[in-house]
Order: C-alpha cells, then structure tokens, then sequence
C-alpha cells in the first residue's frame, strides 16, 4: 500500500546538510532508532518534511527529500536540528539558484514574464536547507478522503484531522496547524449528500471552528490577509462571534499600509467589546486603536495648522 494520510509507517532514514566540502551527515536513524522510526502519517510531531516525504511512495522505495523550510525540518520528538548554512554553503546556492533562473527560458506570455521577474527579486536564500533520504519499510492503507461517501464518516474525518491540528497548535507549530486544519476543510468540502439535517448542521459548525482556528494560526504567523478572509467567513455564518471580531480586528490593525484598516480595525473591536465589554484581550487592542486613532487625528491638525 502507498504511503498515504492514515497509514502506518515504518520508515528509515538519514538527514544531510550542505557543508563547505561536500555534505555533512546530521541524523541517521538506523543509530537511533535500529527498529526504524513508526508513525501515522498525517498525524505526527515528527518533522514535517519526514512526514509528507512517504505521501504516495510505496514500501522499499527510497527517495531524496530538500527541504528549505527550517520549521519543517525540525523534529522535537528525534532532536533533529537543521544547522543554518556556512557563508560557503550559501554562496553555493546561491549560485546554483541564479543558473536555474538563468536557464528559463522566457515565455510568449508577458504576464508570465513579469511574475518571473517579481519572483527572481524577491527570492531570498534560505537560512537552513537539508537533504532527506527516506526509505519506506512498511505502510498500512491509508484515508482516500474523495472515497468517503457516508457524510458522518467524512465528519469524523475531518475531527481527526482537526484534533492532530490542535496538539500542532499547542506544540507552538502555528503554521504546520494552520494547513493541517485546511485540509480538514478541504476534506469537508468534497461534494456529499450531508443527510439527516442534524448532520448537515454537525457539518456547518465544524466548518465555522475551523475557520475560527484558521484565523488563528493565521494571526500567530502574521498573515494578516489569511485571518480578515478566515474570519470574515466565519462572520458571515456567526455574526456575533466574538473571536473571529476580535482576530480580524487585530489584523485589520496589524497589516502594514492598509487602506482603511485603522477604521475597520475600531469597527470590529468596538463591536466585540459591546458583545463582551469584561474581555481583556478585546479592551486592550480596542485601547491601542483608539490610541492610534488619536495620533493620527493629531498628525492631521498639525498638518492644517
């Protein structure tokens, strides 16, 4: 069976980083862990280039994973530390970045050309990069989440997910939460006759929580958009919520040269602090808009004076 969400797998594997020679071996879990290293895929907190790295492969294959994430490539269960590259390493990639951009050959489409252009000037060179061999030993069947026909099993799929997102969450993994609770959405919205009502209406609050904790991965990884858009929906289910009022009034306030998001941002806040005038959190960005309010009206006198 291929590696897939769900399965079971046994895996063995060695994690390489660039050195100013050649390549530095970091972990090698044959040391470690001789049995091999056993988890379910989709729902570990093994590093997450290890765990997406089975996706698809099918028992005794091997295969090269690089990753330039050093959030993806760390593992707190093994100890697994990306180390950050040498000024040799990083010149290296570098190098061989600016050959691959160079090697591109330029498209008819002139949009095309100038999202190229936008790309080649805000790439950046990472700060770790690893290399992953991976062999699969052994892997169970998996979840084929478009197989899932019967509505509550679908529901309880996507509880799965949202659970293994939560114990990301509080293992201060936001970002890796964050597109762990997308797909529990996507998973939902896979086209299902959701029957009974009582059903359909399991469904519409699992999706209302996880847009509400999408919002909120969203905010710890300040994107800023992901959380006015996530919580926005959720405002359009539940007006009234007081989280989602609160999240998207942060990000209003937060998200650098806004048009428009210091009103927006006091438009939210005030209204969730009349739902709740006692919460703390709420008074205390409602405080520093108002704060931010002022000066700006006080820039402005200055400016007519």
């Amino acid at each position: 069976a291929e590696g897939r969400d769900g399965s079971t797998v046994v895996v063995r594997f060695t994690v390489h980083s660039p050195s100013e020679s050649s390549e530095e071996l970091i972990y090698d879990s044959d040391k470690s862990k001789p049995e091999g290293v056993k988890f379910v895929v989709g729902e570990t907190l093994h590093a997450e280039a290890l765990d997406r790295a089975v996706i698809g492969v099918c028992p005794g294959s091997v295969c090269d994973i690089i990753c330039v994430d050093e959030q993806q490539a760390r593992d707190p269960v093994l100890g697994i530390e990306p180390p950050a590259l040498s000024e040799v390493a990083m010149r290296q990639v570098c190098e061989r970045q600016m050959a691959a951009f160079a090697a591109r050959e330029m498209s008819m489409i002139e949009e095309q050309n100038t999202a190229f252009a936008k790309e080649v000037a805000g790439w950046r060179p990472p700060r770790t990069l690893t290399r992953w061999r991976v062999r699969l030993d052994a892997a169970t069947d998996g979840v084929i989440p478009v197989l899932i026909t019967w509505p509550q099993e679908r529901l309880e799929w996507s509880a799965r997910q949202k659970a293994h997102a939560q114990k990301l969450l509080q293992a201060e993994q936001a970002a890796r939460a964050g597109r762990r609770y997308k797909k529990a959405m996507l998973d939902l919205e896979i086209p299902t006759e959701w029957k009974p009502e009582q059903v359909l209406i399991e469904r519409n609050r699992m999706r209302l929580a996880l847009h509400l904790n999408i919002s909120l991965c969203a905010l710890k990884t300040e994107d800023y958009d992901g959380v006015i858009w996530h919580a926005g929906r959720a405002l359009k289910v539940d007006p009234k919520n007081l989280k989602a009022l609160l999240r998207r009034g942060c990000a209003h306030l937060s998200k650098c040269e806004h048009v428009n998001g210091l009103a927006q941002a006091l438009d939210d806040l005030t209204r969730a602090s009349e739902l709740d005038p006692a919460d703390k959190e709420v008074a205390r960005w409602l405080a520093k808009a108002k704060a931010r309010q002022r000066a700006h009206d006080e820039s402005s006198v200055g400016l007519c004076s």
